[in-house]
């Protein structure tokens, strides 16, 4: 039998659940406020959440079609068409045709929808900073050091990437 702790062993049941359990718990700890400035940040720039789905989207994988974008954002194409006029009227996006298919749009966020996407961001962080203020820093260090081998773990070639 394979020893559990081996750095090539499948994750064992329980220890995803007792990770699910801590993760869920966290979440319920900073949920509240983050939501809440989730919240005041759609309030503020008047978005819905599919429209701010859609401007996290673009962000992360512009220039995308409209039917790459409706996939995302988990929405018929019709409404992703809409959405999307709505984002280009406020000038948080930007539209233009697919040089290598000219029936198809491109659509990419402008810097104003991108800043409003860092400011959002800069809310949910400032969240999670303001609970994890009273923790002991060397519980601080072994969280972060736990967070960044999860996420090297989830996308390998992030390893890579970060200096």
């Amino acid at each position: 039998m394979m020893d559990p702790t081996h750095a090539n062993a499948p994750p064992a049941p329980d220890d995803i659940a007792r990770l699910t359990r801590a993760m869920r718990e966290l979440h319920r700890l900073i949920g509240t406020q983050v939501l809440r400035g989730m919240q005041g940040g759609l309030q503020d720039h008047d978005l819905t959440f599919a429209q701010m789905t859609a401007l996290h989207g673009l962000r992360a994988g512009a220039p995308l079609t409209v039917s790459a974008l409706a996939a995302h954002a988990r929405l018929s194409l019709p409404a992703t068409s809409h959405l999307v006029e709505r984002l280009v009227r406020r000038g948080l996006a930007e539209r233009r045709e697919n040089p290598d298919n000219r029936r198809e749009k491109l659509v990419a966020p402008t810097a104003a929808g991108l800043a409003v996407v860092s400011r959002m961001d800069a809310q949910f962080v400032g969240a999670y900073a303001a609970a994890f203020q009273p923790v002991r820093p060397p519980v601080l260090r072994a969280a972060a050091d736990a967070v960044q081998a999860l996420i090297d773990d989830i996308t390998p070639s992030h390893a890579q990437e970060t200096p």
